[in-house]
């Protein structure tokens, strides 16, 4: 790589973080804008609930990863892969994600096959491509493991992220700005928790894996910590219109960057201070099946 290329990296990274962050910002203020301070939450229900219900949660998690102490011992990138290798890395997980969000957006949604083609679409662009992409990196290395996502190993760094979840949970769904819950109806439990299990696996764990172990990870090392965070929130905030748009698409794309994008930067930056997939992948699952449904899954 040339080096006038790697100093405007830096730049690079000022300038996406920058639009990305008023991109956040324009799409919460045209809802306001335009009356629509109602959103819809989660692609299984109709229901909306106040903006404001949504972000805060979310907005304090930020908040609380910031000020809580917490000194890392570790680097977060022990085997710094060579420049090449992380900008072509990074350049093909970018486009992956674009093509998902491409695929989703383009076909009907209300068509009888759309789950059949979500969960293709997903797994190509999200596992196999990218597991492609690492294997192929790994043969031209001669083996070499890709450590670019290391974690810490002292039991001390658990804490901090601990206490983010459990007052992030309480925000979430025990406190006056709680999402409002919907009874289960179905009668096989087993089913149930098997849907939740298939539904974990390909929603929380792929997702997380992907957009912030993955693609945020090396977007970090190029462009800076937090143009890489807002980065991944925006593409990964996007496709959620395919599964939750009403056909208004400036209230629908305005919606789901609002929402989604801001649950994004607080997933973002649990990862990227903290660096505990199991952290992400328990918020993101929470966010998916609350405490509430589960419960109710195991009483009925």
């Amino acid at each position: 790589m040339s080096q006038p290329f790697k100093a405007m990296l830096p730049t690079w990274g000022r300038a996406i973080g920058l639009l990305c962050m008023n991109i956040i910002l324009v799409a919460v203020l045209w809802l306001v804008l335009t009356g629509n301070l109602n959103i819809r939450y989660t692609a299984d229900r109709e229901a909306v609930i106040p903006i404001w219900h949504s972000l805060l949660p979310s907005l304090f998690g930020i908040f609380l990863i910031r000020v809580i102490p917490y000194k890392s011992q570790y680097h977060p990138f022990i085997q710094p892969m060579e420049k090449k290798h992380l900008v072509v890395q990074s350049i093909i997980l970018l486009l992956s994600g674009v093509l998902f969000t491409v695929s989703l957006i383009t076909i009907d949604q209300q068509g009888l096959h759309f789950q059949l083609y979500y969960l293709t679409f997903k797994l190509t662009t999200l596992l196999f491509i990218p597991l492609s992409l690492l294997l192929i990196y790994r043969k031209t290395t001669g083996g070499q493991q890709d450590n670019i996502s290391a974690k810490p190993r002292t039991h001390r760094h658990v804490i901090a992220p601990l206490i983010v979840v459990v007052v992030w949970c309480y925000l979430r769904f025990y406190s006056p700005v709680a999402q409002p819950e919907a009874a289960i109806t179905a009668t096989d439990t087993t089913e149930l928790l098997l849907l939740v299990l298939i539904g974990f696996m390909i929603n929380n764990v792929l997702e997380e894996v992907f957009y912030r172990v993955w693609l945020q990870t090396r977007l970090e090392a190029l462009l800076g910590i937090w143009p890489a965070i807002l980065l991944v929130s925006i593409l990964w905030s996007i496709w959620h219109v395919a599964i939750q748009g009403s056909g208004q698409w400036d209230i629908d794309v305005a919606t789901v960057i609002a929402n989604h994008g801001v649950t994004g930067l607080f997933l973002g930056y649990l990862w990227a201070r903290y660096r505990r997939v199991w952290v992400i992948i328990l918020i993101h699952g929470l966010m998916n099946a609350s405490p509430h449904f589960l419960l109710q899954i195991l009483l009925h």
